[in-house]
């Protein structure tokens, strides 16, 4: 509940906002999200586990051997959940 407050009052404070201060929060919110997938990426980088899966994709997908991946239909759940 604390996130839906906290959403709450940002949404009140930015109504509130000159154009130009409005434009500083909107850089400051696409910086925010960036530096999230920066983190995301350097994370999946970092371990040795993903890589070399992800690797071992890269090569199968060169050789055709498309039937080794489950369709990303069937990866998901109703909702997006990712099974494992």
């Amino acid at each position: 509940m604390y996130s839906i407050t906290l959403k709450r009052e940002a949404k009140k404070a930015i109504d509130k906002l000159s154009d130009d201060k409005l434009k500083v929060a909107k850089d400051f919110i696409d910086y925010l999200k960036e530096k999230d997938e920066m983190e995301a990426t350097l994370e999946i980088l970092a371990s040795h586990e993903i890589m070399s899966q992800i690797q071992e994709a890269e090569k199968a997908v060169q050789k055709g051997k498309l039937d080794e991946f489950i369709p990303w239909n069937k990866a998901i759940g109703p909702r997006g959940n990712i099974y494992k």
